[in-house]
């Protein structure tokens, strides 16, 4: 049975009842999709006629559940939960029509501090990672590979902890290092339990790791919808190139109800500064972007490298372009 949680937040604003209402499923709650949220809290949804429930999956094999059994009409995960659909035994295909981030938005983090840290101080030691063949997994054992860590050492790596109990994981269960998303991540360095040492993102570069998408056949019969949905993503976008890290951090308050303004300041800040774009600035999905997260998937060994889906057979560019335009004023 899934587990998730959800929030809406259009729905309280004026005129509720004459919006359109949705359900999106998210793959988990992070300040990692800030400008989903600022989109949510601004008014840019609500400004398109939608009022969107989001639904907290907790894992990308739970996403693809919702969407392919009409749980939601829509979804926030990596790029691989539609590719796995596009390969799979459904006739219905997923489309993906917005990007979110720009590249892995996890940290390397160890439980002793580490003045210099090498990447061959994880050889021999226990990690925590992600759930198999997830996108953090995959970011996290490609990066080890291009690193040079003992392949032992990745084959040892812990997958099999679930996201609520990984802190408490980390903490009690012997591990050295560990991979975290926020607000975990910052949680723990304030309370002195973990340590970062690398920013997996920016490691790796552009690589295309959460996205929008749905079925074919739901984008075909509601492209009006597809289209306001990511007309207000791009304005979230446009609204962080220059919004200040608290303006930036009240905006995701509500979405984060157990954190201080000044945590999410931190953690705003930490993604902006890491000297690499964590986030998209625009809503089209970047071929080469695509393309690199394919090939860390082959890497990876979830994906065979004959079975690489083609930018144009799983990507349309219509909506996105259409926004970036309708946000030049054009």
């Amino acid at each position: 049975m899934l587990l998730w949680a959800t929030v809406s937040v259009a729905a309280s604003s004026a005129g509720a009842a004459d919006k359109v209402k949705l359900k999106m499923s998210e793959v988990v709650r992070s300040q990692f999709y800030v400008p989903m949220y600022v989109a949510l809290t601004k008014g840019f949804v609500a400004d398109e006629g939608l009022d969107v429930e989001l639904i907290t999956a907790n894992g990308g094999d739970r996403v693809g559940a919702m969407i392919l059994s009409g749980q939601t009409e829509f979804a926030l995960a990596g790029p691989e939960v539609p590719i796995y659909i596009y390969n799979g035994e459904s006739p219905d295909k997923p489309v993906i029509f917005s990007a979110l981030t720009a590249t892995d938005g996890l940290f390397l983090a160890s439980k002793q501090k580490i003045d210099k840290f090498e990447w061959s101080m994880l050889n021999g030691k226990k990690i925590m990672g992600w759930r198999p063949g997830s996108t953090p997994e995959l970011y996290l054992e490609y990066v080890m590979k291009q690193r040079g860590v003992a392949p032992d050492t990745i084959k040892s790596i812990v997958t099999n902890i679930g996201m609520p109990a990984r802190d408490g994981a980390f903490l009690a269960g012997g591990f050295d290092f560990a991979i975290f998303n926020e607000p975990n991540m910052s949680k723990l360095e304030k309370a002195g339990q973990a340590h970062v040492l690398a920013s997996i993102g920016k490691e790796v570069g552009r690589a295309d790791y959460t996205v929008f998408f749905a079925k074919k056949s739901w984008v075909e019969k509601n492209p009006d919808l597809a289209q306001k949905w990511t007309n207000a993503i791009a304005r979230g976008q446009a609204y962080m190139k220059t919004a200040s890290d608290k303006d930036i951090a009240e905006a995701i308050a509500p979405f984060f109800p157990g954190l201080t303004i000044d945590d999410n300041i931190a953690v705003v800040h930490r993604y902006r500064n890491i000297g690499e774009p964590i986030w998209a600035e625009s809503t089209v999905v970047d071929p080469a972007g695509l393309a690199k997260a394919q090939e860390i998937m082959v890497v990876g060994g979830v994906l065979p490298a004959d079975k690489k889906v083609a930018y144009d057979q799983i990507v349309t560019k219509a909506y996105a372009e259409k926004a970036q335009l309708k946000l030049a004023g054009k």
